[in-house]
């Protein structure tokens, strides 16, 4: 039996491996010069592969889709299979699981070198334009004109996200010629735009603390971790997180905002203390005990006091509350995100109700299956989408595998 799986990415290869581990004739259709690109850049280079608190509730989408492919490959499954492929995991205190080598490389090296040590074919620079079922095969046709067949195929092209390294709509085109249908899409784990003016100055500021979305009275969502400043955006882990409940805000015409709070669990008293302590300390640098010296001056001149030369012993009552206002209540405009070329993840994609849940095949093309980034499924940071995109490779493969073996 024959199985086409197009695009060589994570999910793409995982499926292959799995696929012909049991005997399956598997051929990788990979429209780059080479396979695997956007996974050498996860977890910076390092690759976080998956997370030991993966459950539904840290991915949008139909639990049901994502609770089979979690039951068939936990995070726990998913370490065993790459300790079978020579990588050995290694866990953090969040739960976010690397390999012993922290490098994204070595991750690659080992589904691609096991792909071709279980005689998977891959042709790179084949970009398939069209698939379609005619009689019992899928027909495969690449741009330039290539054919080929096969009894099932795995799509596996991936999403928007980070276009330089191979994110491209190939498969809801695909998808869509056939009949699918495409939920908007949008970037996810992004960094948030905000006033330019607001953050100047402050671009490699990184500070931990917590990060709302707020659109009115309405909290979207809340963050803990590391906040990063850039050319008027907001990153780190924890604003990125806001990202994809922003973009639908914003696709509603409702304004938002974030909350910064630098300093959770600390209360007024804190900032009068500080002024008592050192009345003759200048504004300049009244906070750099509490945050890094130019965070501490803008969240100083958001409060309103005055010259950054102004003495501690100086402040009234109101400026020292305006000063702990900011530093645990900074509210700045968040206007959008940066684009898909700076997104990790993509949200939106082909819509769950085209797919078996149990099996991601699809619901209008026998023998079709769909895995990964390209379902409209996306998990927070820290390692979900890798081990969607292993999860849901896996959940496709069983169901091909006991079609295939009889």
């Amino acid at each position: 039996m024959r199985a086409a799986i197009i695009g060589g990415g994570a999910a793409g290869l995982f499926a292959a491996c799995a696929l012909a581990r049991a005997g399956l004739q598997v051929t990788i259709y990979e429209k780059q010069d080479r396979v695997g690109r956007k996974l050498l850049a996860t977890g910076n280079g390092r690759c976080n592969l998956t997370n030991l608190n993966a459950a539904p509730g840290h991915y949008r989408g139909d639990p049901r889709f994502v609770g089979a492919a979690l039951r068939v490959l936990p995070p726990k499954g998913a370490m065993e299979r790459f300790a079978e492929l020579g990588v050995l995991c290694v866990s953090d205190d969040e739960g976010r699981v690397y390999p012993a080598s922290n490098q994204a490389a070595g991750v690659l090296d080992a589904l691609r070198l096991r792909a071709v040590e279980l005689g998977c074919e891959i042709i790179t620079g084949f970009q398939v334009a069209k698939l379609f079922r005619r009689g019992r095969s899928l027909r495969i046709c690449s741009e330039g004109g290539r054919t080929a067949a096969a009894d099932f195929a795995v799509l596996a092209t991936g999403g928007l996200a980070a276009p330089k390294l191979g994110g491209c709509g190939d498969g809801y085109v695909l998808l869509e010629a056939l009949g699918h249908k495409i939920a908007p899409r949008l970037p996810a784990i992004a960094p948030v735009r905000t006033d330019p003016a607001a953050v100047r100055g402050l671009k490699g500021i990184r500070m931990r603390g917590v990060v709302e979305l707020l659109c009115g009275r309405e909290k979207l969502r809340r963050e803990v971790g590391e906040i990063l400043f850039g050319d008027g955006t907001v990153s780190g882990i924890a604003a990125m997180q806001l990202a994809r409940p922003l973009n639908l805000a914003l696709r509603e015409n409702k304004r938002c905002v974030l909350r910064l709070n630098f300093l959770p669990g600390e209360g007024p008293e804190m900032i009068d203390r500080l002024a008592e302590l050192l009345p003759e300390r200048m504004m300049e640098d009244f906070l750099s005990g509490l945050t890094p010296k130019r965070l501490g001056q803008a969240l100083v001149k958001a409060a309103g006091v005055g010259k950054l030369t102004k003495k501690a012993s100086e402040l009234s009552a109101e400026e020292r509350r305006a000063i702990y206002d900011r530093l645990t209540g900074w509210t700045l405009p968040a206007s959008g995100t940066l684009g898909f070329d700076q997104a990790q993840v993509t949200c939106g994609g082909a819509e769950l109700s085209g797919f078996d849940p149990d099996t991601l095949e699809s619901k209008l093309t026998p023998n079709l299956f769909a895995v990964g980034e390209v379902l409209d499924v996306d998990g927070d940071c820290g390692g979900y989408n890798l081990h969607w995109a292993w999860a849901s490779a896996e959940l496709a493969a069983r169901e091909i595998l006991r079609r295939a073996i009889k």
